[in-house]
């Protein structure tokens, strides 16, 4: 029996002794956090013991947050991971990508849907893990220790359609292109604070949906103290009514604590600011009181509530009887407002129809209008081609007449050229019968005068 009792006390101070060689950084992280993820990762000291963990891997271009699906819950956007430890490394603690030693995660206590930043337009929406240098307060939600941006190539990015797919992984915008969308898109980190936890408010709700253009369910959020029941939800039928997450209770502290972890020390320091990083039990601290603030304001709250709740309560009557009267001073401006209203739906009736009426006969005058014109119009074409047809046959009557008289022209003239032919033939045969006369006359004088010569 005292062997057994020297052999616990031991261990027990073998134990202590561990535990105090670690940092006060490891003592403050949650022992079930070491041992859970131990066989997905390696546990180093980049220096300033500090543990963080790095994930074992396989796959070529893993990124945090890349494989799993975003479910809308009373908490905001909820990475559901598909991968074993992301129950823990996903709701838990920052990521940071180190030049040396790659994605690296480190802890702390605070648990939320996602530890992301976002961006996003009109197109596409992305995310990437927010920075170890984030630290929430309830009061004023994300303050930044020290200024880091997330480069372009650690965002995923997809289409809103695509937003909420179950293999969201299988619709990123490739990697070539990341860099065009991150100049094009916004950032918006929206975190507040919600019964007692973090809530990851992220793009709005509302924007989402109506991109996606169908209905995305609400689901509520589950807490369980054992992670074996997040397994037994993924075999189960739970999950289209449900999520389940795992809130990390404080005797998970002292669980397995860290006597079967193996801490990798390492003389490669990282890149982090490990004095810019708030997070472990200080941080935890500030958030405990910071819940008890919010506790007390809440009670206070409620106090000042049920005052004046019973100053309500003691003039209830008054306003009961206020509002009676309101009520019947109200019916009444109804009544007179659903008269007035009905007098005035009449008087737009009325108008209508003369309005109708007065169109209908200014219709019926302009189609008079229109076919006395068109009988007036007919008549003055009929009268116009009487009168082409008479002037016509006058043209014509006159012509005839012209040709008619050229006709008597020419037959007098050739009748007076022929008299005068006449005339001029009757007159030439006088001339030649008294040239002829005249002849012989001149003859028989001088046959005379040679008759008497030759006597």
């Amino acid at each position: 029996m005292k062997k057994l009792i020297i052999i616990t006390a031991i261990i027990i101070f073998g134990i202590s002794n561990y535990s105090n060689a670690a940092t006060d950084y490891a003592r403050r992280v949650d022992g079930y956090f070491y041992t859970s993820l131990r066989t997905h990762g390696t546990w180093i000291d980049v220096g300033f013991g500090t543990p963080v963990w790095r994930p074992t891997i396989i796959r070529k271009n893993w990124s945090p947050y890349y494989y799993g699906q975003w479910v809308y819950t009373n908490y905001g956007w909820y990475w559901d991971s598909y991968e074993p430890f992301g129950f823990i490394v996903y709701h838990y603690g920052r990521w940071y990508y180190d030049d040396y030693y790659g994605w690296i995660w480190i802890p702390d206590y605070e648990w939320a849907p996602a530890w992301v930043d976002w961006r996003y337009d009109d197109d596409y929406v992305g995310w990437a893990p927010l920075s170890p240098y984030a630290v929430f307060y309830v009061n004023i939600g994300i303050h930044y220790t020290y200024d880091y941006y997330v480069p372009y190539n650690h965002w995923n990015y997809v289409k809103y359609n695509r937003f909420c797919e179950n293999n969201v992984y299988n619709y990123y915008v490739a990697p070539k292109y990341k860099y065009r969308v991150y100049n094009r898109t916004k950032v918006r980190t929206n975190y507040s604070y919600y019964d007692g936890r973090v809530r990851n408010n992220g793009v709005e709700f509302d924007r989402i949906r109506e991109k996606v253009g169908r209905k995305i369910e609400k689901r509520n959020l589950v807490a369980v103290k054992d992670p074996n029941e997040l397994n037994r939800q993924r075999n189960g039928n739970t999950k289209e009514r449900e999520i389940r997450t795992y809130f990390a209770d404080e005797r998970d502290l002292s669980r397995d604590g860290l006597r079967d972890v193996k801490i990798e020390k390492s003389d490669r320091k990282s890149s982090l600011e490990m004095s810019r990083i708030e997070l472990g039990k200080e941080r935890t601290t500030d958030r405990i009181n910071e819940r008890k603030v919010e506790e007390n304001r809440k009670i206070e709250k409620e106090r000042t509530v049920e005052v004046n709740r019973n100053n309500t309560d003691r003039t209830r009557n008054d306003i009961n009887k206020n509002r009676v009267e309101d009520e019947k001073r109200l019916q009444e401006k109804q009544k007179i407002e659903k008269r007035f209203s009905e007098i005035e739906n009449r008087n737009n009736e009325v108008t209508k129809r003369n309005d109708v009426i007065i169109r209908n006969e200014q219709i019926k005058r302009n189609q008079d209008n229109n076919r006395e014109e068109r009988t007036v119009n007919n008549n003055q074409n009929e009268v116009r081609k009487e009168n082409k047809r008479s002037n016509t046959e006058v043209i014509k009557q006159n012509t005839d007449r012209k040709v008619e008289q050229k006709i008597e022209i020419r037959v007098n003239e050739n009748r007076n050229r022929v008299n005068s032919n006449t005339n001029r033939d009757t007159d030439v045969r006088k001339n030649e019968s008294g040239n002829r006369n005249e002849t012989k006359n001149n003859t028989r004088e001088s046959v005379n005068n040679n008759k008497t010569r030759s006597r």
